[in-house]
């Protein structure tokens, strides 16, 4: 994950030669979790997620992730493993300030709600950066802290998005 933000920050002066960014998107992907102790090993799962710009300073966005943990139960010595689904749905309101070059600051709100393990709602605050490069490209890097099932999980991100389709 490190090597992914540093990897980023490096690009980041490639911005003077982008785009602005955009928060009219969807986008799909592969969800690679390393999950609480509590779901057991990593997971691999699938994710899409989608944003639409208000005007040029408010967005919302929305999405679902999908997984299925493999977890242990019964007392030690003779643990069994059971597959534990969790679908997490997300809804959100985000802010964008616009700097200098074409580099973003931005923050969102979203509202959480666990489908599969815990059935339960939450909420998750993220803030970070964004940025658009030449050709086409879109760079983010940030903070996540998420609340949900009385359980609290901060996250270093980075993300890299292609626009394979016009949004004009």
């Amino acid at each position: 994950m490190m090597r992914a933000l540093a990897t980023l920050l490096l690009l980041l002066p490639l911005v003077a030669l982008g785009q602005a960014p955009t928060y009219t998107y969807v986008e799909g992907g592969v969800s690679i979790v390393d999950p609480p102790g509590r779901f057991g090993s990593s997971d691999t799962g699938v994710q899409l997620r989608g944003s639409y710009a208000l005007d040029e300073l408010l967005f919302i966005r929305g999405g679902i992730q999908s997984n299925s943990f493999s977890a242990r139960t019964g007392p030690p010595g003779d643990r069994s493993r059971v597959s534990v689904d969790r679908d997490l749905f997300h809804l959100g309101l985000g802010l964008r300030t616009p700097t200098e070059q074409d580099l973003d600051l931005y923050g969102a709100l979203d509202l959480l709600h666990d489908a599969g393990d815990a059935d339960d709602t939450g909420f998750r605050i993220e803030g970070g950066v964004r940025a658009g490069l030449p050709p086409d490209w879109d760079v983010a890097a940030g903070l996540r802290v998420a609340r949900v099932d009385s359980h609290t999980n901060a996250q270093v991100f980075g993300n890299a998005f292609y626009e394979f389709v016009r949004s004009e």
